[in-house]
């Protein structure tokens, strides 16, 4: 597989927390490529066709400049995951630039100081 870039929609083999079974499930990187080519590893927000009660953007098609979605989705800012690149199975899309930007924003309001 090649190096994943940042914006890119991922299958990713998520372990559960029992380590007893895992699901193939989407994934969008956001690590950047200083960070990427340095690591192992590789940051990525969990997708999910749920509807999070807070901290998500919604995710379509039309937000991709390449692949698809089986299903409108959100990305979840509160799922945040350091994942070892190997447990990526494939790239399913990419993420375009002002959707990327709606994700940062999302991000960065999360860690934003309760004072602001």
């Amino acid at each position: 597989m090649t190096e994943p870039a940042q914006g890119s929609v991922v299958l990713v083999d998520f372990t559960y927390s029992n380590q007893a079974q895992s699901k193939v499930r989407p994934a969008l990187v956001v690590s950047n490529s200083r960070y990427n080519t340095i690591s192992r590893d590789v940051i990525v927000m969990k997708i999910t066709t749920r509807k999070p009660k807070m901290m998500a953007v919604s995710l379509t098609n039309d937000d991709l400049f390449s692949g698809s979605l089986d299903h409108p989705s959100y990305v979840q800012a509160d799922g945040i995951y350091a994942l070892e690149r190997e447990l990526i199975c494939n790239t399913i899309g990419t993420v375009r630039p002002e959707k990327m930007e709606e994700i940062r924003n999302l991000v960065s309001d999360l860690f934003s100081s309760d004072d602001e």
